[in-house]
């Protein structure tokens, strides 16, 4: 600093009403030489130099002998303790200047005089180029304690100064060997991060590490959501800002920048402390609201596998049934939902085949068997099929084979088995030839002749053919499109002809007067030859809608706009085919991928209806499919395959056969065709239960053509879809409750999806947290997810915990609960007015 700089900024610091002095203590002695030698200032003050033992006599001097003039007193020399200098009250009641370039940098960035010494405390720091990032900060006031938090807030890489975002970047950084932490080390400042930690979080230790502070917030989490339920051996950990902790927590666990990495902590906790070990001691009601470690849910899933294999499927945790654990554990308030949500509903769908299957009772007429089928029972079958494509992505663990085995015997045994048998008991020639529900042959004229003449103005009708879709996986449409604003679908269903295969049942959905099979299944409407191609079929359609035609689904899928318009013009009728699940089912390779083969089926419908409507504007659409099948994963035991001599048989399959005359067996049934048409005079031959006719080559696991209710019974979906944007809104969530006070630090919030999930109205996601009057949170964030589709508004109650900070709350101030969208928190969607009546935490 120039010398005249000096004596100009001394010159200010001496204006004044009365008397000023002016204290400089130039600590390395930089300018004693300048001041020695003919150093003057204004308007006669005097400049007095300190020699470090003449402190007397200058005490003397200005306060005996000379009380009017101004004084600068210059000490070639740092400043003394306070306790070692007799001009410390003297001091403290001047000014003070200083020389050096601690001085200018606090006076560029506005920090008060009587925060030099804070400053020169970490002097190397401020010479190290952090001053900018310092200043960006942006601290409201510069106090000691807040420079400390800039400086360490500098050295992590924060921008900003809130401890919180500080303690989760440096964690990021490292539990052993952190960088951040090092340089606050080499600028001796990690003292006051460890002071932070036990002033925010109650984190204190001897020989304090990062690692043990996170081992610290999890155990007090652990020790709060339990209600003190933590282990003894843990219990040291345990600290006394317990609700801090757990904001802590949920924010670190549950922030996508932090997740990975808290997650890779777990595992290696639970491995290092044994936790699988500690947790067979304690009752799993006691943990269940545990979320922080993966070992209670594996624990969970554990015991729920257990109890389904033992044959107690309706034993319960904190009074939850098992069904209700897994919905609850999959949702994102819980840290591991993500990751466990496959084996969650793995569980859950392994129960409900337990459930459904135990508690069925087989109808005895064939129009309730057909109705409950309909309505009931083919829960069964599409829970055994969720079972293993969640077990497909699951993999085999030695507790999946045993829930698997449980399962496949279950299903298998006790239910198709049975259930095929008894059905077809009832099944005679007669009930079936005078059935009069709906028939696969009577499709052209039950369904698709009276929706094309339902608008005169809009005759064009897209009838989608899913060659294998069984009627549960058509209900599964069906419920999808039911959500969707652009459709309105109905749910209908049909008796399918026997055998139940690709070739007859294609021919019967055509239309037709008469339809005639031979023993080698050789297939002729009205005359017509009717094989397993489209071009065969739309001689057939084209006959009795001549502007009608049959193309591949694909087609439909893949093709530009262009072609498909192309394809359309002048077309009222088109038959589309598609060929997902049974090309799949079929084939040895991939047989055991045909549940994976029914999703992608109901997604490539759903993605075909909407792309037609937006090309060619058609918005109507019949689903349905030539026949079901029947699915077992394990692999077929001798038992299971009927043998028998075929040589005077002209057609063989695993599930039927063709012949001229009865077949005599006691495993199975003959039917004469003639229920299609009087002419017909073969039989056609089907297994009694679900076992196979033993044949040579192909798959057995899927199978298709008998007369069970998984081939036979096939679905029909007729679907009206609207164009243009339709309006749709999103439910309504509100607080279900008048009482706004809060009494207690942990609590929870019960809310109210105030309507169902329907076609026009559309899930919602949203976060919930409490903030005091100034905005700042004072709660960690609860996602809420509104997609209850129940008409019954008690099972929309959606109930939360949270938890408030420590600090002070005024009974008198205002606090708010907020509900904002997940995916943008400043569209603020609720807010609801909170009295905090609580005693300082």
């Amino acid at each position: 600093m120039d010398i005249n700089d000096i004596r100009n900024s001394i010159n200010s610091l001496l204006q004044g009403d009365g008397r000023q002095i002016v204290f400089w203590y130039d600590e390395d002695g930089g300018y004693r030489y300048e001041i020695e030698n003919g150093f003057s200032l204004d308007n006669g003050a005097k400049v007095w130099i300190l020699t470090g033992d003449n402190s007397f006599e200058t005490k003397l001097q200005i306060e005996r002998r000379d009380k009017d003039s101004d004084y600068l007193i210059y000490a070639p020399f740092a400043r003394p303790s306070d306790k070692d200098n007799i001009l410390a009250d003297m001091y403290y009641y001047s000014k003070h200047f200083y020389s050096d370039k601690l001085v200018q940098i606090m006076g560029d960035i506005g920090i008060p005089a009587e925060c030099l010494d804070e400053m020169k405390r970490f002097k190397r720091f401020w010479s190290s180029g952090n001053v900018e990032k310092f200043k960006a900060l942006q601290i409201d006031e510069y106090t000691p304690e807040n420079i400390d938090l800039g400086i360490i807030c500098v050295l992590a890489n924060v921008k900003t100064t809130n401890f919180e975002e500080l303690i989760r970047k440096m964690l990021l950084g490292g539990l052993e060997d952190n960088a951040s932490l090092k340089k606050m080390q080499t600028y001796k400042i990690d003292g006051f991060f460890w002071q932070c930690t036990a002033k925010y979080y109650g984190y204190r230790d001897e020989e304090p590490t990062l690692k043990r502070f996170l081992i610290t917030m999890m155990i007090t989490y652990m020790d709060v959501v339990t209600e003190g339920k933590a282990p003894e051996v843990w219990r040291s950990f345990i600290s006394l800002k317990k609700n801090d902790c757990v904001i802590f927590m949920k924010n670190f666990m549950n922030s996508d920048e932090t997740r990975g990495f808290y997650d890779d902590f777990a595992e290696h906790f639970s491995d290092e402390k044994n936790v699988a070990s500690v947790f067979r001691e304690i009752p799993l009601d006691d943990l269940y609201a545990f979320d922080a470690l993966p070992q209670v849910d594996e624990d969970l899933i554990g015991w729920m596998i257990s109890k389904i294999e033992d044959g107690m499927p309706d034993e319960r945790v904190v009074g939850m049934t098992i069904p209700e654990i897994c919905d609850e554990r999959t949702k994102p308030a819980y840290h591991y939902s993500d990751r466990y949500h496959d084996s969650y509903m793995l569980v859950k769908n392994a129960h409900q085949v337990y459930k459904l299957v135990t508690l069925h009772i087989f109808r005895p007429t064939i129009d309730e068997v057909v109705k409950d089928y309909a309505d009931n029972a083919y829960l069964i079958d599409r829970h055994y099929r969720m079972f293993y494509y969640y077990l497909d992505k699951v993999g085999n663990s030695e507790e999946t084979d045993k829930l698997r085995g449980l399962v496949e015997n279950i299903y298998t045994n006790k239910y198709l088995t049975d259930y095929s048998f008894k059905w077809n008991q009832i099944l005679t020639d007669e009930v079936y030839r005078d059935y009069t529900g709906s028939r696969e042959e009577d499709f052209f004229e039950n369904y698709v002749r009276p929706f094309m003449n339902e608008d005169s103005r809009e005759g064009r009708v897209v009838v989608i053919i899913s060659d294998g879709m069984r009627y549960e996986v058509g209900r599964e449409l069906y419920e999808d499109l039911e959500l969707d604003e652009k459709c309105k679908a109905q749910m209908h269903h049909m008796l399918s002809v026997i055998p139940s295969e690709t070739t007859l049942g294609m021919a019967s959905l055509l239309p037709h007067k008469d339809i005639q099979v031979d023993t080698e299944l050789n297939v002729t409407v009205d005359g017509m030859k009717c094989g397993n191609s489209m071009a065969d079929r739309q001689k057939i359609l084209q006959k009795y809608v001549p502007d009608a035609i049959c193309v591949s689904f694909d087609f439909l899928k893949n093709e530009p706009q262009d072609k498909v318009r192309a394809l359309f013009q002048n077309k009222n009728l088109i038959y589309a085919y598609q060929n997902q699940i049974d090309v799949r089912g079929e084939k040895r390779e991939s047989e055991n991928e045909v549940f994976n083969a029914c999703e992608e089926a109901v997604n490539e419908i759903k993605t075909v209806i909407h792309r037609l409507t937006g090309f060619v504007s058609v918005t109507r659409y019949l689903v349905t499919a030539d026949h079901g099948f029947i699915y077992k994963r394990d692999k077929l035991a001798e038992s299971d395959k009927i043998s028998m001599d075929k040589s005077a048989l002209d057609t063989t399959n695993y599930r039927y056969l063709l012949s001229d005359h009865k077949v005599d067996n006691e495993a199975l049934t003959s039917r004469c065709l003639a229920y299609l048409s009087a002419m017909n005079k073969a039989y056609v031959t089907t297994p009694k239960g679900t076992d196979i006719i033993k044949q040579r080559a192909g798959g057995m696991n899927y199978v298709h053509g008998g007369s069970s209710l998984q081939e036979m019974i096939v679905p029909v979906i007729k679907v009206n879809t609207l164009t243009g944007k339709q309006t749709t809104d999103l439910v309504n969530v509100e607080l279900n409750s008048f009482i706004t006070r809060v009494t207690n630090s942990v609590f929870t919030v019960d809310f109210m999806q105030m309507e169902p999930v329907t076609d026009k109205v559309k899930p919602r996601k949203l976060v919930a947290f409490f903030i005091d009057a100034d905005g700042q949170k004072i709660s960690f964030d609860v996602p809420i997810i509104a997609n209850i589709r129940d008409t019954d508004a008690s099972k929309r109650v959606i109930s939360e915990r949270f938890t408030l900070k420590s600090g002070h709350y005024n009974s008198g101030q205002d606090y708010y609960l907020v509900l904002v969208d997940m995916d943008d928190e400043s569209n603020v969607i609720q807010k609801y007015k909170y009295t905090i009546d609580i005693m300082d935490m």
